[in-house]
């Protein structure tokens, strides 16, 4: 904030100096002016005083009555004030005054307008942000950004970037549900904003419990039409192909957002991986395998795919639920409580074993690759919801580091919540 006073401080100075240097350089002037006009004054009572003097010797002498006395003496105190006036003293002295006061008065009143304008708020949530976006917010700063953005988006509902932020923090903390809500708001009012569309697409498709869903699949299309080489489109497109076991398409659609990305980081990790996965799934149906990762110097179908953690799961005899009702399997890491690989079933498929890798990742650079131990979680949605509730059963296993990833893991849904 001591930018923001400084520069207030700077630009009061400047407004009362353009104020205040008309009158300042025209105070000499005025005092000179001044002094003329009080010996002009002068001059006309000393006048006005022997011109009553005569009127007051001619009544005496009887050569005017007093009525005449009295008229002659009123026209003579009417000529001496429009003297008086024509001096023009009074309004020089206004103008000055006037300008004194609008230099006081301006800067105040437009102070007054900023501090109440919302707008100090505003400068210091963004440097919260910045701070944010460097690793130099704590928890509690963290919190304020998260609770200020919800705050603003209620109480500014044009204001679609920070809308935009507070999605994409949401989504971060695992808040699908509201990262849905605010992307959906962000697509009605922009519906041309195609990187804001895939984005909407991505937190679907992790608030079903990483599903390719109808909506999922109509809002990847609207992207890859507007924009063909949108990287979370084409992870999403890849995925729904791999799921309609159109291998090659998938191969293809991940590659071309992997080549987007810089080798080495982490969401080209979990692409290389997926375009391994679809290799080897091409090679097991026995069809023909060309370019793709082995010619971009990636591992082979049979290889190294990325960590891998296998998780056989099941029902506690005494937790009984419908069949439909979904249960959601996924490993976080201990920074943050968003799923950093997630699988969806339901009451009806267990017990079950399923694999948890890169291919489930939720977000580009967050990912099974970028930690180095886990907690797994096995929750059982009562309520129907991706986040959890009331009511929900949950098994989990609490530490698992990654010198274990190789061996299977078992849980047990047990616990209601």
């Amino acid at each position: 904030m001591t930018e923001l006073w400084l520069g207030v401080a700077a630009l009061v100075l400047l407004l009362v100096f353009i104020l205040l240097w008309p009158a300042l350089r025209g105070a000499g002037a005025s005092r000179r002016a001044q002094e003329e006009t009080g010996r002009h004054r002068a001059a006309l009572a000393a006048l006005y005083r022997e011109q009553r003097a005569e009127l007051e010797a001619s009544r005496a002498s009887g050569a005017i009555d007093d009525g005449q006395f009295a008229q002659l003496e009123a026209e003579m105190a009417r000529n001496l004030l429009a003297a008086e006036q024509a001096a023009g003293g009074e309004t020089r002295q206004g103008g000055r005054g006037l300008l004194l006061g609008l230099a006081a008065v301006v800067p105040l009143a437009a102070l007054a307008l900023y501090l109440n304008s919302g707008h100090v708020g505003g400068l210091e949530l963004y440097r919260d942000i910045l701070a944010s976006q460097q690793g130099k917010a704590d928890r509690v700063t963290e919190e304020r950004i998260t609770s200020e953005l919800r705050e603003r988006a209620a109480s500014h509902p044009d204001d679609l970037t920070s809308r935009y932020v507070l999605a994409q923090r949401l989504m971060v903390r695992g808040d699908l549900d509201g990262a849905v809500e605010s992307y959906r708001y962000i697509v009605a009012q922009e519906p041309q904003a195609a990187g804001v569309k895939a984005e909407l697409a991505q937190a679907l498709f992790f608030q079903q419990g990483s599903r390719v869903t109808g909506e999922v699949r109509r809002l990847v299309g609207e992207v890859l039409a507007a924009r063909p080489d949108n990287g979370t489109a084409l992870g999403l497109a890849g995925i729904a192909a791999f799921e309609d076991e159109r291998f090659l398409d998938a191969r293809d659609l991940w590659q071309r957002a992997l080549d987007q990305l810089s080798p080495g980081s982490a969401a080209a990790e979990a692409l290389a991986a997926g375009v391994a996965r679809a290799e080897k799934a091409m090679a097991d149906r026995g069809e023909s395998v060309t370019g793709g990762a082995r010619e971009a110097g990636q591992s082979s179908p049979e290889g190294d795919v990325g960590p891998v953690i296998r998780v056989s799961v099941e029902l506690a005899e005494a937790v009984e639920a419908p069949a439909e009702t979904p249960v959601f399997i996924y490993a976080r890491g201990a920074d943050s409580p968003m799923p950093l690989a997630i699988v969806r079933l339901s009451a009806g498929q267990l017990p079950a074993e399923v694999v948890l890798d890169e291919s489930r990742a939720m977000m580009p650079g967050r990912s099974l690759a970028s930690v180095d131990q886990v907690q797994l979680v096995a929750r059982l949605a009562v309520n129907g919801g991706a986040r959890p509730a009331p009511g929900d059963w949950q098994g989990s296993v609490e530490s698992l580091p990654q010198s274990d990833w190789d061996q299977p893991v078992s849980i047990t849904i047990d616990r209601q919540l």
